[in-house]
């Protein structure tokens, strides 16, 4: 029963694409053998109907025979040998010679197993007889190095469509990424120039439904050499060991969904190449292929470009990231101020609103609201107070959730169209689940233009009504440029603003809590000091002092944690490539050496190669090649180890691990801390380096908490260092060129010694600008510095006293004349008492 009758793809759930099993379609495209296979005997299961064609031989007379009717004893015995591996698939191509009518033809053996059956795909071997083996491997190498130096993610996508048109010889290439919503949009293209660009424009996600993606998400590279083929049977439909159609979703033959082929005919596309690029173990995004006539693709050709998918898919990543890494860095510092803030202030509202950067600054908003204990205070640009109460009244209802979120609040809550140019976009913060405390922060309307390959709300046309009752929907015919204008959204929030969001949520809480039970301390404590008068006065004042170190800790503890987490994390993260690096350049110089030594015999046994090899030889400067070669490795071992040294050294000053006393070398901790500050003792062209001497003792390993004593190291280094470039600035405050001076340069000396053979010492001195006298008496006090407004805390020294003095029972001092410089000299046990 046939019609034709128009529905839109919403009424009819575009049923017939989501439910197409489209991993078993029972046949095959016809430029290849498929045979399916029992272990371990290798009888033939069931094959395609091709086999005439490509071997001479009907595919019934194939059936319940052994492969080997088909290849010699020895391929038999090499193809078992492959398959005792658990990586089968990492043979292929296994090549395979088969005796036919018309003699021997060299086949590309691809096996995979799955539902514990072996599936053989034969297809006629071609080589690439265009580019010379070595030529074809420099340039894959060429065109991975390519895709891997690309600066930034658009420029990583035009490189993969340029090489993998170049090695495949398509009419067009293209990038096609896909939104969080499904849809596709393609960010790079090369193309003959005669052809119509579809760069920038977005394909509907109805287009490629879940089951394709999934198929996707499982193969890197999916041929359709002719999409007017005409389908090869499998023999018999279903197997005889599981009673089912073979699954093919491995399968490169497996026949394409006959909707999918009518899609890629409306477009006028004769052949079609994908290969998926992933991102975190999900689909990403497609490298698709046209062209406008048949078009085969050998498998090394198909696999060259499946591996420039792989490259570029663990480029993505990073490049992706590496994009909006200042930008996350700038949010985990606004964190830490922010919580500096906060502690500082009475209240919350003030620590977020009052001081610049605000609370605008972290999600790059145009306006927020903080609604606390009946107070609600804006800043920038917002709907008005009643309005945002309403709205804070239907967050309550429909959210309970932490942080939530939209680019679309009109959407969601219609009330928002009124006020669309101050708060399309919404991500706000809940702190209690049973009264109204809300953070809100507001993004205004952003008028966009989405160019549409077709209209994708254009209704689907419905060409027949199956005997189930099930209706079979006919794919787009229309592409051409539909533009949508799109209202009623803001910019979207990224992910490192909602981690950020998050962040602030937990930081506002713990402040809170704190607060509140620092406020019920100094109740108890003035009622005591009402009771007691004089006599309670001194411990008062003691309270407020502790309450003043212990918000030191606190925020120093806030911003410890979170470098220090950053820290090991971007360690970690560099440390599992750089070890797989590191472990594979053994191997590569091994395996370069074999192929220079096994070069010398052909050179010694073959002397006159012929014209051809003499001519290329010259052409890529062999001689140069082979002495060169052994020190590129050479070099490349030297820089993967000191990455390796550079990782250590992070790992080494986070020790986010070691949370008890610990037995260490003092030394790897200034050392470890001396290269992550190395970037401030460079010289640069503003100023000149600083030099360090280091003057270390022998000393015993050392009992201490070591994280927090690298963080005394980093705070005294880094003041010494501020000292030295405020001298840089202002020759007048240092003697550097005077007789009386040690050094006629910015330095920084560090000396360690054994003391009373208890104790160790760490001395770390400056010829920076000095401490004035009647200053030296505050420097451990919370939030007392030397240094101008916006450059300093207060905090870092009063940290390094609580660490050396209360948590080591050792000594901090500081010597200093203004002018001269000034030395700090820590003293800490060597055995923990």
């Amino acid at each position: 029963m046939t019609t034709s009758k128009i529905i839109t793809a919403e009424e009819a759930g575009l049923t017939n694409c989501e439910s197409e099993p489209i991993h078993i379609p029972g046949s095959i495209q016809p430029h290849g053998v498929l045979l399916v296979l029992q272990e371990p005997d290798l009888t033939i299961l069931q094959s395609s109907e091709n086999t005439l064609e490509f071997l001479g031989i009907k595919a019934e007379a194939l059936i319940s025979n052994n492969l080997s009717l088909l290849v010699d004893k020895l391929q038999i015995q090499r193809l078992k040998e492959c398959l005792f591996s658990e990586e089968i698939q990492s043979f292929n191509p296994i090549k395979l010679s088969i005796k036919t009518s018309q003699g021997s033809v060299c086949f590309d053996g691809i096996i995979h197993r799955i539902n514990g059956l072996l599936i053989l795909e034969l297809e006629v071997a071609a080589s690439i007889e265009y580019m010379p083996f070595f030529s074809f491997y420099h340039y894959i190498r060429t065109a991975a190095s390519k895709i891997q130096e690309s600066l930034n993610l658009q420029q990583l996508c035009q490189n993969i469509a340029t090489e993998v048109r170049h090695l495949s010889g398509f009419d067009r290439v293209m990038v096609y990424r896909f939104s969080p919503e499904g849809h596709g949009e393609v960010i790079a293209e090369d193309k003959r120039e005669d052809l119509t660009s579809y760069l920038g424009l977005n394909y509907p996600a109805t287009d490629i439904p879940k089951q394709a993606r999934k198929l996707y998400a499982l193969n890197w590279i999916r041929l359709i050499a002719d999409v007017n083929y005409q389908p090869v049977a499998i023999t018999p439909l279903n197997n005889p060991v599981t009673g089912n159609p073979i699954d093919l979703s491995f399968s490169g033959l497996r026949s394409v969904s006959p909707l999918h082929i009518e899609y890629l005919q409306n477009m006028g596309v004769g052949a079609s190449m994908s290969i998926s690029l992933m991102k975190e173990q999900k689909l990403w995004g497609l490298v698709a292929c046209h062209h406008y006539s048949p078009k085969y693709i050998s498998y090394e050709a198909r696999t060259a470009c499946k591996f420039l998918g792989q490259v570029m898919s663990v480029e993505l990543s990073s490049k992706a990231d590496s994009e909006n890494y200042d930008y996350q860095i700038k949010l985990k510092s606004l964190i830490s101020r922010f919580i500096e803030y906060m502690s500082r202030e009475k209240n919350v509202i003030d620590g977020l609103l009052k001081h610049y950067p605000n609370l605008l600054e972290l999600v790059s908003a145009e306006g927020a609201a903080v609604c606390l204990d009946q107070e609600c205070r804006i800043i920038g640009k917002t709907p008005s107070i009643s309005e945002i109460k309403n709205l804070i009244e239907w967050i309550g209802n429909n959210f309970k959730q932490d942080v939530f979120y939209t680019d679309s609040l009109a959407k969601l809550y219609p009330e928002a169209e009124k006020y669309k140019d101050v708060a399309s976009g919404l991500i706000g913060i809940s702190l209690s689940q049973t009264q109204n405390h809300y953070v809100l922060c507001f993004r205004p309307e952003v008028v966009q233009t989405v160019n549409w390959a077709g209209n994708p709300y254009e209704p689907a046309e419905i060409t027949k009504i199956m005997e189930d009752g099930s209706l079979r929907l006919s794919p787009r015919k229309s592409f051409e440029l539909w533009k949508e204008i799109v209202k009623f959204k803001s910019l979207p929030w990224k992910p490192c603003e909602i981690e950020a969001v998050h962040e602030l949520r937990n930081a506002i809480i713990k402040i809170v809590l704190r607060q509140a039970d620092e406020l019920a301390k100094l109740n108890a404590a003035l009622q005591e000091s009402e009771a007691r008068e004089r006599e309670k006065a001194a411990q008062l004042e003691q309270a407020l002092k502790e309450l003043q170190r212990t918000q030191t800790q606190l925020v120093q503890s806030e911003k410890m944690s979170a470098l220090g987490q950053m820290v090991a994390g971007i360690a970690h993260e560099i440390n599992n490539p750089i070890n797989f690096i590191y472990g594979n350049l053994s191997h590569a110089d091994e395996y370069t050496q074999d192929l220079l030594d096994l070069l010398n015999l052909y050179q010694k046994y073959f002397p006159e190669p012929g014209e051809e090899i003499t001519e290329k030889a010259e052409q890529v400067e062999l001689d140069f090649l082979v002495e060169d070669l052994p020190k590129l490795l050479a070099s490349m071992k030297l820089g993967a180890e000191r990455i390796r040294e550079i990782v250590l050294a992070l790992r080494n000053f986070s020790r986010l691990d070691e949370s008890e006393m610990k037995f260490v070398d003092i030394h790897d901790g200034i050392d470890s801390t001396l290269l992550i500050l190395s970037n401030r003792l460079k010289c640069n062209p503003n100023r000149t380096g600083i030099e360090v001497i280091k003057a270390y003792g022998k000393l015993p390993k050392v009992e201490c908490y070591a994280g927090q004593l690298n963080q005394v190291f980093m705070n005294i280094l880094a003041n010494a260092i501020d000292a030295l470039e405020e001298g840089m600035e202002n020759p007048s405050l240092v003697n550097w060129k005077k007789e009386d001076s040690q050094y006629s340069s910015p330095t920084i000396e560090i000396r360690t010694a054994v003391v009373d053979h208890n104790y160790v010492s760490i001395r770390i001195k400056d010829n920076g600008c000095g401490i004035a006298e009647e200053m030296q008496s505050r420097l451990f006090d919370p939030f007392f510095t030397t240094k101008m407004v916006g450059k300093g805390t207060g905090i870092g020294l009063a940290i390094s006293y609580a660490v050396v003095v209360e948590k080591h029972q050792g000594k901090l001092t500081c010597k200093s004349l203004k002018g001269k410089g000034a030395e700090f000299i820590i003293e800490i046990p060597i055995k923990a008492s």
